[in-house]
């Protein structure tokens, strides 16, 4: 890396932590818009694996309506696999939009800080699978 690049990159992070902007913040929407949750089911982990008493392995089905979006939330003590089942969506991950389609498989673990958003014209559908304490 030269001395410019570098000094930019140093540049850009002092003037986001100076806005008081952590790279570990969610910063996004507080609240959920035209998006709902249903539980697909949920295994109490502490049974079936020792050592991980009081966390559950749960399914979701997220759907995203169009102009909708999830709150932003954090991955940290929640790792997450995301299946986009339907629709495109962009995932503001880490204050960077990352477009997804049906398909694609979105790993989100501890350093992950992010929210969802339907720009399209159809119901997006995300069937989230993680490890959380209920």
């Amino acid at each position: 890396m030269t001395a410019r690049p570098r000094f930019s990159f140093v540049l850009v992070a002092v003037a986001a932590f100076g806005c008081g902007y952590g790279f570990s913040q969610v910063a996004g929407p507080a609240d959920a818009k035209g998006s709902s949750t249903r539980s697909l089911g949920q295994i109490e982990l502490a049974g079936e694996i020792d050592g991980i008493e009081g966390r559950a392995l749960r399914a979701r089905a997220v759907t995203i309506e169009p102009g909708g979006h999830v709150a932003a939330h954090s991955h940290k003590g929640r790792p997450t696999l995301e299946y986009v089942l339907q629709g495109d969506v962009v995932e503001i991950r880490n204050g960077v939009e990352i477009p997804h389609k049906a398909g694609e498989m979105v790993v989100a673990k501890q350093d992950v800080s992010h929210w969802w958003e339907n720009r399209g014209l159809t119901p997006v559908v995300l069937l989230p699978v993680d490890v959380f304490k209920p």
